[in-house]
């Protein structure tokens, strides 16, 4: 394994043990280099979190490709892939963290936000196809991205999660559940079910 991906992982589980309180120093020690070794690949606490968000949103991205050019799935199944979409070494983070460093690095938050904010066009598309095919019911797109948008940075403050004692992957689970199945019963549902 190369340095900085030794460098990236290190840095994710001294995250989840420490929060953003974690140092350089910690992270050479479990890593078995020197701080030397460590400062000339990232030279500083900021830059380690700048290429780990970096890499999560790009895993993120090569996942939402892989659903976009699956030609063998289905289009509610890319639909509820691409909402549900975590990163790939996602047993190791703890979400419930991340609001530490919307609190004490705001400017790397704001770029979390810019990530979660970008590159709709696809999937935006992928929902006018299945109004189109009446595969999902004719709904504004504009209000389910902002309510989906506020959803995800609601759940990545981590005092929701802590507060209500549910992981990051269960409360987007159950935010899939509602947007495609509602809060009504099937009998209840307008035309009885039949929408």
């Amino acid at each position: 394994m190369e340095l900085a991906d030794r460098i990236f992982y290190g840095a994710i589980e001294e995250f989840r043990k420490n929060g953003v309180k974690f140092t350089m120093d910690s992270l050479a020690s479990r890593l078995g280099i020197s701080k030397r070794t460590l400062y000339e690949t990232v030279p500083s606490k900021t830059d380690v979190f700048e290429m780990v968000i970096d890499r999560t949103f790009a895993d993120v991205k090569r996942q939402q490709k892989e659903i976009f050019e699956n030609s063998g799935m289905s289009l509610e199944d890319k639909l509820k892939r691409l909402f549900t979409i975590v990163p790939s070494y996602s047993e190791v983070m703890d979400y419930r963290r991340v609001n530490e460093i919307k609190r004490v690095y705001p400017q790397l938050y704001q770029k979390i936000h810019e990530y979660l904010s970008s590159d709709w066009d696809r999937t935006i598309a992928l929902l006018k196809e299945g109004m189109d095919a009446g595969i999902i019911r004719r709904k504004n797109i504009v209000v389910l991205k902002v309510l989906l948008l506020e959803i995800f940075e609601r759940l990545l403050d981590g005092s929701f999660l802590i507060q209500n004692n549910i992981s990051y992957e269960m409360a987007m689970n159950d935010t899939l559940s509602i947007v495609f199945d509602g809060i009504l019963t099937a009998d209840n549902r307008p035309g009885g079910g039949q929408n």
